[in-house]
C-alpha cells in the first residue's frame, strides 16, 4: 500500500511540474524554466516527458534574437515588417537594420544530445523524432537532418505499426508521409541550383532522393515520393530519369493532375512536344476549371 501511494504521488508531481514547465515556456519565463528543469533533472524521471521538457529547455535557451546593421540586403527570407531601411540625406538607401535568430552552439548541442538520449530510451516516440528534425533544421545541420529523417523511415520499415504520437487522431502513416514531404521541401530550399553550387546541390539532392526512394519502398502507392525522386533528377537536368519516375507515379494515379503537369513540363524541357501535348490533353480531361485553362494555354504555345 505504501509503494502504491508513493507511485501515485510521483505521478501527480510529474504532471504538475511538467504543466508548470510548459506554462513557463509559453510565458518565456527563463528563470522559472531553469528552476523547474533543475527539479525535473534531479527527480530521476526517465519518462518521455522528462526528455521532451529538457529538450525544449535547451532549445529555447539556445535561441537569441540578434539585430544586424548592414549596407547590403540580407540573404535569406527576412520579413519586410521586421526590416528598416536607413536612408541618406537624399533619401537613397544607405543601409538596412534587421533582426534574425541566432542559436548558441553549446546549448544547441545540449538540446540535440538530450533528445537523442530520449529517443534511445523511447525509440517509438514519433513526436520526439520530429522535434529533433525540427531543431536540426533550425540549426542548419542539414546532414544530420537528412540522417534523422532516414532514421524515422528505417524504424518505420523495421517496426511497422509501433509508433506513438500523443494527442493525434490522424493515421500515423499519413502523418509520416506528409511530414517527410515537408522535410524534403525544406531540404530542397537549401539548393541554389547554380553552376557555382552544383556540387553542394548534388549532395542535398542525393539526400532528398534517398529519402524519397526509401519512402516509396515503405509506401509503394505514395505518388508524392515518386514525384520527389523525379524533381531531384529534373533539378540536375536528367530528364530521362525524371520521366521514368513520373511514369511510375502515373501508373498509380493516372488522373493526378500534378503528376501529369510534371510530366508535361519534363517533356517540354526535353523538347518532346508531342508527349507534352498528350499530357496536357489529359489535364483537359481530368483537371478542374483552372487546371483546364492552364492546359489550354500551354497547348496553344506548342510549336
Amino acid at each position: 500500500m505504501t509503494i502504491a501511494v508513493l507511485l501515485l504521488c510521483n505521478i501527480a508531481y510529474g504532471q504538475t511540474i511538467y504543466d508548470q514547465f510548459n506554462k513557463a515556456i509559453h510565458n518565456n519565463d527563463t528563470v522559472q524554466m531553469t528552476t523547474l528543469i533543475r527539479q525535473i533533472q534531479a527527480s530521476g524521471d526517465e519518462s518521455p516527458e522528462r526528455y521532451i521538457a529538457e529538450f525544449n529547455y535547451y532549445y529555447n535557451m539556445s535561441k537569441k534574437e540578434v539585430v544586424e546593421l548592414s549596407k547590403e540586403l540580407p540573404k535569406g527570407n527576412y520579413s519586410s515588417d521586421g526590416m528598416f531601411t536607413l536612408t541618406d540625406s537624399t533619401g537613397a538607401p544607405a543601409g538596412y537594420m534587421y533582426s534574425h535568430v541566432h542559436y548558441d552552439p553549446a546549448r544547441s548541442d545540449s538540446a540535440i544530445a538530450i533528445i537523442t538520449k530520449g529517443i534511445a530510451a523511447h525509440p517509438n516516440r514519433l513526436d520526439m523524432r520530429f522535434g529533433k528534425i525540427f531543431a536540426l533544421g533550425n540549426y542548419s545541420r542539414w546532414d544530420a537532418y537528412a540522417d534523422e529523417i532516414m532514421n524515422v523511415l528505417n524504424y518505420t520499415e523495421k517496426h511497422p505499426n509501433t509508433w506513438v504520437y500523443p494527442d493525434t487522431k490522424d493515421p500515423i502513416d499519413t502523418i509520416i508521409i506528409y511530414s517527410v514531404l515537408d522535410y524534403e521541401k525544406e531540404l530542397f530550399y537549401q539548393c541554389e541550383l547554380t553552376e557555382e553550387t552544383r556540387d553542394q546541390d548534388a549532395v542535398i539532392l542525393g539526400w532528398i532522393r534517398n529519402i524519397a526512394l526509401k519512402t516509396s519502398q515503405i509506401y509503394p502507392k505514395d505518388i508524392f515520393s515518386l514525384n520527389i525522386v523525379a524533381v531531384t533528377y529534373n533539378a540536375q537536368n536528367d530528364h530521362a530519369n525524371a520521366i521514368t519516375w513520373l511514369k511510375k507515379a502515373e501508373q498509380i494515379a493516372p488522373k493526378d493532375v500534378i503528376v501529369l503537369g510534371n510530366l508535361a513540363d519534363t517533356y517540354h524541357n526535353m523538347g518532346d512536344y508531342a508527349n507534352e501535348k498528350k499530357c496536357l490533353k489529359k489535364i483537359l480531361k481530368y483537371g478542374d476549371a483552372d487546371e483546364k485553362e492552364y492546359a489550354r494555354y500551354y497547348i496553344k504555345q506548342l510549336p
